[in-house]
């Protein structure tokens, strides 16, 4: 049976055994929150198949954080395999009090990704728009928009520059998320858990995507074995694999 792809997990938060149970049945795009984390997910990936490893500066960590730490995160390039920048980006729902900083920090991490050919693994609460216009100036070949809960009319657009976005179980009681299922195209969809995470009772881990699949395959109206296929081939794009 083909592994199921969580492209968006803070594997580092998990125990070293539920790591091992979640990599019998995914593989994972393993994302980071700030240096430390972001050394232990590139560790994670050495020592597991599996773990496709992001190293980035959350949204959230901004506040605290300085610029020193940016350059000692571009320093893991080059010394460890790492495939991705994230978790980074803009976030004007929660933290909008840094949005200047986070617009430089997250300037940084894009130019990090055009320098050395790496994909973003990318946070936009309420920064839509300001992410888009971002990746467009910069002409960033690939990126993934994490849950995205973003004005629907924002999703061609996003097709057209050749980005993807995430669908999170949360889909099941966001009334939002949901809305965007139904009007993604296809070819822009992957899958997430932004685990471990506790939202609305629901319990965000990587097990909960074989359910998410079911979920999205009945508002589309599409083959299981088909939509997987699809998501698939967009994980492969993302990633720049053949």
């Amino acid at each position: 049976m083909r592994k199921l792809i969580d492209v968006h997990c803070h594997l580092y938060e998990f125990s070293n055994d539920r790591i091992n149970e979640i990599l019998k049945d995914f593989k994972v795009v393993a994302v980071s929150d700030d240096y430390g984390s972001s050394i232990k997910t590139v560790k994670l990936a050495e020592e597991h198949e599996g773990i496709l490893p992001c190293i980035g500066i959350h949204p959230w960590e901004v506040g605290k954080t300085t610029k020193d730490e940016v350059k000692a995160i571009e320093s893991l390039i080059g010394r460890y395999e790492v495939k991705g920048i994230g978790e980074v980006g803009l976030d004007k729902k929660f933290v909008k009090n840094t949005f200047n900083k986070q617009y430089e920090f997250f300037i940084n991490f894009v130019n990090l990704a055009k320098e050395y050919d790496l994909f973003l693994n990318v946070h936009a609460p309420d920064a839509w728009r300001e992410v888009l216009d971002l990746l467009r100036r910069k002409d960033v070949g690939r990126a993934v928009i994490h849950w995205f809960t973003g004005p629907l009319e924002l999703l061609n657009e996003i097709k057209e520059l050749g980005y993807f976005i995430s669908i999170n179980p949360a889909a099941k009681v966001q009334n939002k998320h949901r809305r965007v299922i139904e009007e993604a195209p296809l070819s822009i969809i992957l899958l997430e858990s932004d685990g471990p995470y506790d939202y609305r009772g629901l319990k965000l881990e990587p097990e909960l995507i074989p359910e998410l699949l079911t979920l999205i395959s009945e508002i589309k109206k599409i083959d299981i074995d088909m939509l997987l296929s699809r998501i698939n081939e967009n994980f492969k794009a993302l990633i720049k694999s053949v």
